[in-house]
């Protein structure tokens, strides 16, 4: 194989594969009330689909990549250890500032990084998923989110 991709991508086929057939076994569930595994295989199915993609693309781009210290050419460290640091910030603020708040600000910043978006582009998106995910968890899903100041 000469590109990298496909022996990568047949490696997380393999594994996406084996954990979603090993989460069979702890029991399915259905929809209404999912079993053990439910997750697992979901899990296992996605990343065996996101594994199966990659081969296929791979497979079209037969061209040899450049060697593995180019894939760090370009990188800016600043915005890698910006973003690292927003993550321990949020796992830290969580608890007391809440989720809505603290998600809200997480990526309001986040998006931000990248630069693509204006200030109320990025308010706007982070509203959105905010509120997205707060229905989706603590709505429809019935998970307790950490209420924080809002609570």
């Amino acid at each position: 194989m000469r590109n990298p991709d496909q022996f990568s991508s047949l490696v997380w086929l393999w594994v996406g594969i084996a954990i979603a057939c090993s989460s069979l076994k702890y029991g399915f569930g259905s929809f209404h009330e999912p079993g053990i595994g439910f997750i697992t295989f979901f899990a296992g199915a996605f990343l065996a689909f996101l594994a199966l993609l990659l081969l296929v693309t791979s497979r079209r781009e037969q061209k040899m990549p450049g060697r593995f210290w180019n894939l760090w050419t370009g990188l800016d460290v600043k915005k890698v250890i910006y973003v690292l640091v927003l993550l321990a910030l949020y796992t830290f603020l969580l608890r007391p500032a809440g989720f809505l708040v603290s998600t809200f600000i997480l990526l309001s910043l986040l998006f931000r990084v990248k630069g693509a978006h204006n200030l109320a582009t990025a308010a706007l998106l982070s509203i959105l998923v905010t509120g997205v995910s707060y229905f989706v968890f603590e709505v429809w899903l019935q998970v307790q989110l950490p209420k924080g100041i809002v609570g």
